[in-house]
């Protein structure tokens, strides 16, 4: 995804036209990521796979009719895959799955600026109505707004409301598709939330623990125990990453912390005793951090699951990072009220 909205970027810069494709809707194909795009250019070039070379074929075809016709519409392709096919895009089992495609032009660009730096951002396209179209709207997980879609009276009246739908699906934590009926007709919501990355300061056996914990997760990690390391390594992490400080060189996690907290990262947590904990708020205090900002620290960090062993540690930071990923307080489902299992879907 990261990599198609760079592509998609450097062909609105130099002009060139194209579409974007996702999946909608999907029967079957149990393991398909979900999260998937591509984009074809007028030229023919593809960035990005999506179900494989059955799917480019169908999809290539379908683009090049879209731009014969000027971009002016929105397009539903059908894809199915049965039998051998399925071995050889690599998932499990075959399905049917109907894939958007959108000029994108029609975007605002704020979009690929937003996936390429790994931001959560939600896509909304009004798919069925009189205003229906190409012409989209971009929503940010604060709410903020780009483009537009139009209620009945074309002045956009219901798009605040819209607005926060996609704000409660981005809080969530998880890439989600939705259909939303207003006056105006139905809406998709499409929500990219992309998976944290987890940059750890410091060494020992936890960091190849809380390593081993984020790859079942599916979740990227580099550790380093430079502080001068760290900009680079939160620059490759982007919006979504976490920061985990395990040092306790009090010339190294003070620092760390400081910096995490100053670049507004969304997860930031401490190993270490309350009595480490406290000389680093005093530190960090001293270097000008408010309190507010000390707030935001996880400190000790992880949840209290009991466990001691560098794996069990790993579990519960990881369950930690997870929880305010998705929005979560992490209370034991038997004391919540609502679905225990939400799933935005179309």
């Amino acid at each position: 995804m990261q990599d198609v909205a760079n592509a998609v970027r450097r062909g609105v810069r130099e002009g060139r036209a194209a579409v974007i494709g996702r999946v909608v809707d999907v029967k079957g194909f149990s393991t398909l990521p979900g999260d998937e795009l591509v984009a074809i250019d007028a030229a023919g070039s593809r960035y990005g796979d999506l179900l494989g070379r059955p799917g480019a074929e169908r999809l290539e075809a379908a683009a090049s009719a879209m731009f014969a016709a000027g971009l002016s519409g929105l397009e539903t392709v059908t894809i199915e895959i049965h039998g051998k096919e399925v071995a050889e895009i690599g998932l499990s089992c075959g399905g049917r799955a109907d894939v958007l495609l959108q000029s994108v032009g029609a975007i605002p660009e704020t979009l690929w600026d937003l996936l390429a730096s790994r931001a959560p951002a939600a896509l909304m396209t009004r798919i069925e109505g009189p205003t229906a179209g190409p012409a989209a709207m971009v929503v940010d997980r604060d709410g903020r707004t780009w483009g537009g879609l139009g209620g009945l009276d074309g002045l956009g009246s219901g798009d605040d409301a819209l607005a926060k739908e996609a704000v409660t699906a981005l809080a969530a934590g998880r890439t989600s598709t939705r259909r939303l009926e207003d006056e105006a007709g139905v809406v998709l919501l499409e929500a990219w939330v992309p998976a944290p990355r987890l940059v750890v300061v410091g060494s020992g056996d936890l960091v190849g623990a809380i390593t081993a914990q984020a790859d079942l997760l599916g979740w990227e990690t580099e550790a380093t125990d430079s502080p001068a390391a760290l900009d680079g390594l939160l620059d490759w992490a982007g919006a979504t990453a976490a920061l985990i400080v395990l040092s306790h060189d009090p010339h190294v996690d003070t620092s760390a912390l400081a910096a995490g907290l100053a670049r507004g990262v969304s997860y930031v947590g401490a190993l270490g005793s309350r009595a480490t904990q406290s000389r680093r708020i005093e530190g960090l205090t001293a270097s000008g951090v408010d309190a507010d900002a000390l707030d935001r620290i996880h400190r000790p960090i992880g949840l209290d699951l009991g466990g001691r062993r560098s794996s069990e540690v790993a579990l519960s930071i990881a369950a930690e990072i997870l929880a305010c990923h998705c929005g979560r307080d992490a209370r034991p489902l038997r004391e919540g009220t609502g679905p225990i299992n939400y799933r935005p879907t179309a």
